[in-house]
């Protein structure tokens, strides 16, 4: 992942935001859970606008204080400030950014790149890229209009887990084998070595056999 991965995503939050028909947030007059307040129904909350710039409706969602390209209040949803989240990180290298499993699931590791909340064409995780929760995207926006949606592009980036775990499985196995024909030779040295050691010390050294040849050499 990167900078690259996340490039367009404060260019591209306003445009999703305006797009989206369904807040993901409720009016507060509506609900108890001051988290989830939405004064202006921008789909960022209020609690994170007050955070990013001050008042409850301050935010237009493009705002990148440390120039990552993560806009600020995902990285404040992400990991309660605007300049925790970095771009590069991917923990379980699994080619999903660390800051986008934490939004979808709630650690560094724990998204399987499929989940959908909202059964779209875009992955839970590639929303959240593209514009900053798990429901914003239609999974159609193509911001750097190379006729790939972006959605496809983020997910054709996933490094599945279970295959690097297949990889370590085979390279488990390999060192087996490797350690296997290691002791096997090892164990053949060491019966020349014996071979030779008695026929040095003669015939009386103990273990030696005693019987020979027909031209006297021992067997």
């Amino acid at each position: 992942m990167g900078v690259a991965l996340v490039a367009h995503t404060t260019m591209s939050t306003t445009a999703a935001l305006a797009e989206a028909t369904t807040p993901s947030t409720a009016d507060c007059r509506s609900t108890s859970d001051a988290s989830t307040c939405d004064a202006d129904h921008d789909r960022i909350p209020d609690v994170v606008e007050l955070q990013v710039c001050g008042t409850l409706t301050c935010a237009d969602g493009t705002e990148d204080a440390d120039g990552d390209r993560i806009a600020d209040w995902v990285e404040v949803v992400s990991c309660s400030t605007a300049r925790c989240a970095d771009p590069n990180a991917d923990r379980d290298e699994d080619g999903i950014p660390d800051f986008a499993e934490r939004i979808v699931c709630g650690s560094d590791t724990c998204s399987n790149s499929t989940e959908n909340t909202d059964g779209d064409p875009a992955t839970d995780w590639t929303e959240v890229v593209i514009c900053g929760d798990r429901t914003c995207a239609t999974g159609l926006e193509d911001y750097d209009g190379n006729g790939v949606a972006d959605a496809s592009e983020l997910q054709a980036c996933v490094k599945r887990v279970d295959d690097g775990l297949a990889l370590t499985g085979w390279t488990i196995a390999w060192a087996a084998v490797a350690t296997a024909v290691a002791l096997v030779a090892g164990g053949v040295l060491l019966r020349l070595r014996r071979r030779r050691r008695l026929r040095t010390l003669g015939p009386s050294a103990p273990g030696n056999p005693t019987t020979t040849d027909d031209d006297g050499r021992l067997a």
